[in-house]
């Protein structure tokens, strides 16, 4: 299959996987997966670039749950990495990665959305008027980041939530995605 074709992509360790289609501008969503006992950090990547990773990991797995994440617009290859414990073990299992369609993924919305671990929403919603900007609000159990990517391109903004302070507002000036994560509980709503 050539690299043009490939839509999906798996590994065992440490890889640097180059994204067909990415670092043109336009975010592109993903489903990531580790394994059961194999835990694996994903991270955007820039080649050529002399720091090339994202200061910000887009997600890190727990399980065999698959998690959907954006990879930024300016950025072409996603960075994996398998997590190891003080006795050097990392578990059994493969990661997978695979494109997903935008339209599949969950408009953001208008009302009080409540979840538990990862999850990546798609906001394109028209303004009413150009100073007219949507607002999401954010709570967390525990800590946890929301990240939104612009589909203009550009680096995401992120915002953390830690146990000083769980709860904030992220404003969301154009079309975008908008993923949420956290290993507790957490609610998000627009206004």
């Amino acid at each position: 299959m050539s690299e043009e074709t490939r839509i999906s992509w798996s590994g065992w360790s440490d890889e640097t996987v180059r994204i067909p289609g990415a670092g043109i501008g336009t975010p592109l969503p993903l489903q990531v997966q580790g394994g059961f006992s194999s835990h694996f950090s994903f991270q955007p990547v820039r080649s050529g670039a002399h720091d090339n990773h994202l200061s910000i990991e887009l997600v890190t797995t727990h399980g065999r749950t698959a998690c959907r994440v954006v990879l930024p617009g300016d950025y072409d290859s996603l960075g994996v990495r398998r997590l190891r414990v003080r006795d050097g073990a990392g578990g059994f299992h493969r990661w997978h990665a695979r494109l997903v369609d935008p339209n599949s993924l969950p408009e953001l919305p208008s009302q009080v959305a409540r979840g538990k671990g990862t999850e990546t929403f798609g906001y394109f919603e028209a303004a009413p008027y150009y100073e007219y900007v949507r607002v999401l609000h954010y709570e967390f159990e525990d800590y946890g980041t929301v990240t939104y990517c612009p589909t203009t391109g550009g680096d995401p903004v992120r915002a953390l939530a830690s146990d000083a302070r769980r709860k904030g507002v992220l404003r969301l000036p154009r079309h975008g995605y908008v993923t949420v994560s956290s290993d507790g509980k957490w609610e998000v709503s627009t206004k």
